[in-house]
């Protein structure tokens, strides 16, 4: 995976070929529908493929007020990104200057000059340029005079668990993990939703006080509603079912939000190392107990409950979770 973050970097033969654009946080299915058609039509014209995308996203220099996490990590977003066979991915750190070309300059100085577009492959809502005042229509007319295509890809939608059709879009994808519709979320995206994160030292009741160890992760992507999750863990090349609990453990009255998971089968502590956890199930609020012993047995209920549904998820390896029944 070749990531240039200057221009300069960009090798020529990654130029002069299918030229995608986008933020692409999420990588959702509408995402996927513009890597992929690029791909097809940089094979169909036997043309090199370029990725445009942008970290940080520019509404947070435009919008610092604004809170928008993100939801997927870079590195999450650059990885799957590549699985679409760019020759390049163009890596922009967006500053005020940047974000002050016009739509012209952009156009003739980066589009034609630069990279020598000969495709563009965009959805409907993109927008470029000083105000956002360009759009797939001023691109068409830029490409009459400087000789490239525009494709416009429609936008996506899906059907939900409970059968709404939607349209995908990365601002819907935040509001169903917010409110802690994981299968929901999934199925816009495509997989799982995936949190990443190094492990850091809790409270040390898990193992020492409930008999459960867990792992405690820092992490800055969009944090999913309150409660307990069934997913599972990607560490030091390992995959282990996990129960997932997310607040402020209200039976100790901690007060700071925390992630937290109980990986089933696994007893290492894993402290500043990577983690991945695809949350998969909602299984249950988050609860105060009025003594430590019943909020083990639950523990132990949820950890049952885990390993059932890991079990299936193993038996029937869908990337899709439309159909699963249990939970949000």
């Amino acid at each position: 995976m070749l990531v240039c973050k200057a221009i300069t970097d960009i090798p020529q033969a990654a130029r002069g070929g299918v030229v995608c654009i986008g933020n692409f946080d999420g990588v959702h299915l509408g995402h996927a529908a513009m890597l992929e058609n690029a791909r097809a039509t940089a094979r169909s014209m036997n043309l090199p493929m370029l990725v445009v995308t942008f970290d940080p996203h520019p509404m947070r220099l435009l919008r610092p007020d604004t809170p928008r996490p993100y939801i997927t990590t870079i590195e999450q977003r650059l990885n799957i990104i590549s699985r679409y066979d760019p020759q390049a991915i163009w890596l922009i750190a967006p500053d005020r200057e940047f974000l002050n070309t016009s739509r012209e300059h952009f156009e003739e100085h980066i589009l034609y000059r630069a990279l020598r577009a000969r495709c563009l492959i965009e959805g409907r809502s993109f927008t470029y340029g000083r105000g956002a005042l360009g759009n797939t229509q001023t691109l068409r007319e830029a490409g009459a005079e400087y000789g490239w295509d525009v494709v416009e890809i429609p936008t996506a939608s899906a059907v939900l668990g409970d059968q709404t059709l939607v349209d995908v879009s990365s601002s819907l994808v935040r509001w169903l993990i917010g409110h802690g519709r994981m299968r929901d979320a999934a199925i816009l995206l495509g997989r799982p939703y995936t949190l990443a994160g190094k492990v850091i030292h809790g409270r040390g009741r898990g193992g020492s006080i409930l008999g459960y160890p867990t792992i405690n992760l820092a992490c800055e992507q969009h944090i999913p509603a309150d409660g307990v999750y069934a997913g599972r863990a990607l560490v030091a090349g390992h995959v282990y079912p996990a129960a997932i609990s997310v607040g402020v453990n209200p039976t100790f009255g901690d007060g700071q939000r925390t992630i937290e998971a109980f990986l089933l089968d696994c007893s290492d502590n894993f402290y500043d190392q990577t983690v991945e956890l695809a949350i998969t199930h909602w299984l249950r609020d988050q609860e105060r107990f009025p003594t430590v012993e019943l909020l083990t047995r639950q523990i132990g209920r949820d950890a049952a409950r885990v390993k059932a549904l890991s079990a299936r998820v193993e038996h029937h390896p869908s990337p899709s979770y439309a159909h699963a029944q249990e939970g949000k």
